[in-house]
């Protein structure tokens, strides 16, 4: 009997023909995540990887609290692996059962993943359900029960768990392409980042900075936000571009005012367009809800998306703050956004930006500026760092 961590994903599963494909980037993915430590023994099963935890250098806790942020990974399950016999079950039962006052009502789900097993699921979940009764004084509660006994008989195994632990869903890491994010000092451009990161594309970063009008400070809040979101791929690369001079200075000095934010944001795209190349990458990744700021009414999002090469994604688009706060909790960004920083797009922000506009009405602004050569002078003073978990 051994110590064992059940990885159980969902999309995957609908995958068909492409199914392996699938089930090797995350089985690749939860390698990737143990590097640093020697590695960790996973072994696929018929819908399900099994994480050895003997040999591990990790304490058991890091180890699921690393697995749980993996995009790709549906559930985890802590519990024991047998060899499926019924008295190799009962055990090891007994064995990951808490103790009698540590809970009230249990219940027991089987899943009989080998169809050959001489007991079926109903008769697994009856008897394995008295058997519990026989050892502590628990009631019966196949709702919402303190304790959930979940066995599963997979390839000729028999796998007996209790703690479940959620993830994030999805797909596996680098299966959708690459994708080049918009990353702010905000709430939202880091849960749109992850939110695509759970969509099978691998993502990079980009920052545009104010300094030197803006403080260090706003930049290396950029930095944690990075490393937080590093935790759910293996690697982050993060591209930062001092934006004020000359690009926001000209803009303030020679077009008009109302219009301000929205050509920030046009030169954000146009260099944005630029990384995604050096990144690999096949789309940018935006931060925007519809209505929620005067640059994202729908006619501004269609000035901005109309100087890009690449499509623009917004997985953010419909989601209301609220929810997209939940989402930031939850990935733990919400308490280093929330930090105080100077934007840059806050920087030098004209009194009454315009809330519509149209990809002519800014092409005719953009006439007095030499927009080639902005674009060359903030992309020749980047800089460029891979961050790591």
């Amino acid at each position: 009997m051994r110590k064992v961590l059940v990885v159980h994903y969902d999309e995957i599963a609908l995958k068909g023909k492409n199914r392996g494909y699938f089930e090797d980037r995350l089985l690749h993915g939860i390698q990737n995540l143990f590097r640093d430590v020697g590695g960790i023994a996973v072994r696929k099963l018929y819908g399900r990887f099994l994480v050895s935890l003997e040999k591990v250098s990790l304490p058991e806790a890091d180890v699921v609290l690393r697995l749980t942020r993996l995009p790709g990974l549906r559930y985890l399950l802590e519990g024991r692996e047998t060899d499926g016999a019924w008295e190799s079950l009962l055990a090891a039962v007994d064995e990951v059962l808490p103790p009698e006052g540590a809970a009230r009502t249990f219940g027991v789900r089987a899943k009989r993943a080998d169809k050959n097993y001489p007991k079926r699921s109903a008769e697994i979940e009856r008897e394995m359900g008295g058997h519990v009764l026989a050892q502590r004084a628990w009631t019966v509660d196949l709702g919402d029960p303190d304790v959930w006994i979940r066995i599963e008989l997979v390839n000729g195994r028999g796998l007996v768990c209790t703690h479940r632990h959620e993830g994030p869903g999805g797909l596996p890491t680098g299966v959708s392409g690459r994708g080049l994010a918009l990353l702010s000092g905000g709430i939202d451009s880091p849960v749109a980042a992850f939110m695509m990161m759970t969509r099978g594309l691998t993502v990079s970063c980009i920052h545009f900075h104010s300094a030197p009008y803006t403080n260090e400070r706003s930049q290396d809040k950029v930095r944690d936000l990075a490393r937080l979101l590093v935790r759910f791929q293996p690697t982050l690369d993060l591209t930062m571009v001092p934006f004020a001079e000359p690009i926001q200075q000209s803009i303030v000095r020679d077009a008009p005012q109302a219009l301000r934010v929205i050509l920030y944001r046009r030169f954000m795209v146009r260099l944005a367009n630029r990384a995604a190349v050096e990144a690999r990458a096949a789309c940018i990744i935006s931060g925007e809800s519809l209505g929620q700021v005067a640059s994202q009414t729908i006619e501004n999002l269609t000035s901005v998306q109309a100087v890009s090469g690449l499509p623009i994604l917004r997985p953010l688009i419909g989601r209301s703050k609220s929810e997209i706060i939940g989402v930031a909790r939850r990935i733990e960004t919400y308490e280093t956004s929330i930090l105080p920083h100077d934007d840059c797009c806050s920087y030098l922000m004209p009194r009454s930006p315009a809330t519509r506009s149209t990809p002519a009405e800014l092409e005719v602004a953009e006439r007095v500026l030499d927009v080639d050569a902005l674009v060359d002078a903030a992309w020749e003073k980047r800089d460029r760092e891979t961050l790591r978990l």
